[in-house]
């Protein structure tokens, strides 16, 4: 299956905690432009996927989608593209990785694990009326080993 059909796939069957990007959108932005990571797993299938804005010197990275088949969660993959994408920003010269996230779902730890900090919340969502977190990670430094951990 190619990239976008697979991002649109399973980006619908966990529409509740992602939210909802045209296919249009995600083509034009990540597809065409390589701003994404596929996840795989040891066999090489997909499993996953991680979308980003263009990494440029001096501005922030930021990741506008992320998400793994549940039952392949917990296993480091997520962690893996998220340090492919921090090697993107560092080596544009991006100055950090900034994402928003609704704070009543479980990714929340899972950007805490990888050493994301917090900005600011506010009321978002339209569906669902959530408190969504702003989150952060700098580039600035030489990577942390929380997020760079051994895989």
């Amino acid at each position: 299956m190619d990239p976008l059909n697979f991002i649109i796939e399973l980006g619908d069957s966990e529409r509740q905690a992602l939210g909802f990007i045209p296919a249009p959108s995600i083509k034009r932005r990540c597809i065409d432009t390589g701003n994404y990571v596929i996840i795989v797993d040891g066999h090489q299938h997909s499993r996953g996927f991680l979308l980003h804005g263009p990494p440029r010197a001096g501005r922030p990275l930021h990741i506008y989608q992320a998400c793994v088949e549940p039952s392949y969660r917990l296993r480091g993959y997520a962690a893996q593209a998220v340090a492919e994408v921090a090697r993107r920003g560092r080596s544009a010269g991006s100055n950090e990785i900034n994402l928003r996230c609704a704070c009543d779902l479980p990714a929340m730890a899972f950007w805490n694990f990888c050493g994301f900090r917090f900005r600011q919340h506010h009321v978002g969502g339209h569906m669902q009326n959530r408190i969504i977190a702003e989150l952060y990670y700098p580039l600035c430094h030489a990577p942390s080993s929380r997020l760079l951990f051994a895989f």
